[in-house]
């Protein structure tokens, strides 16, 4: 019977141990943007100015399965924003949360390396009554009596899905070579 005392207040004293030594760094990054998707991605010796131009050629290609707007590139940089479609698989949906799911989508190019972030993850309803805001909210926006925790997680599980699908193009697009003519007049 003391054997299982001990054992059970070891294991609470080893989670908190191991958060203090390397866990809080990661928190700490992630305070100000809780839900977000960022990655440093290596290439064999491509240069940033190349890889810039596969970046804009990804922000300019239309997708099939999301649209991209707002393109703006600077320099090493390329912004865009991802908007997907959201609508309720249920034929009659406690909530009518159908809608729009919104996200900026970032890429910063370096000399054999490039570095993707998706943030502003944001929920928005077509009819305004339903609107979750901010996927990193523990409540949405409209309220928990308009819009029940269940449906509000299956919206950030969509989002996330749709994140994931990005990061999958992305990744494919900045493997192309871009398809610059050279002989321009």
């Amino acid at each position: 019977m003391n054997k299982l005392r001990t054992s059970f207040f070891v294991i609470p004293f080893i989670a908190s141990s191991l958060f203090l030594t390397g866990q809080e760094e990661d928190k700490s990054e992630k305070s100000g943007n809780d839900k977000q998707f960022q990655e440093v991605v290596f290439t064999d010796s491509v240069p940033a100015g190349a890889l810039a131009k596969r970046a804009v050629n990804w922000v300019k290609v239309e997708s099939l399965r999301f649209k991209k707007s707002m393109g703006v590139a600077t320099g090493t940089k390329a912004e865009c924003l991802a908007t997907f479609k959201i609508k309720a698989k249920e034929l009659n949906p406690v909530t009518d949360f159908t809608g729009i799911i919104t996200m900026h989508v970032t890429i910063e190019c370096k000399d054999n390396k490039y570095r993707y972030s998706i943030t502003k993850l944001k929920h928005t309803s077509t009819n305004g009554k339903a609107s979750g805001g901010d996927i990193n909210n523990i409540v949405p926006e409209c309220g928990s009596m308009t819009m029940p925790d269940i449906t509000w997680k299956k919206i950030k599980g969509e989002a996330f899905k749709d994140a994931s699908m990005i990061i999958s193009e992305l990744k494919e697009g900045m493997t192309k070579i871009g398809s610059g003519s050279k002989d321009e007049w």
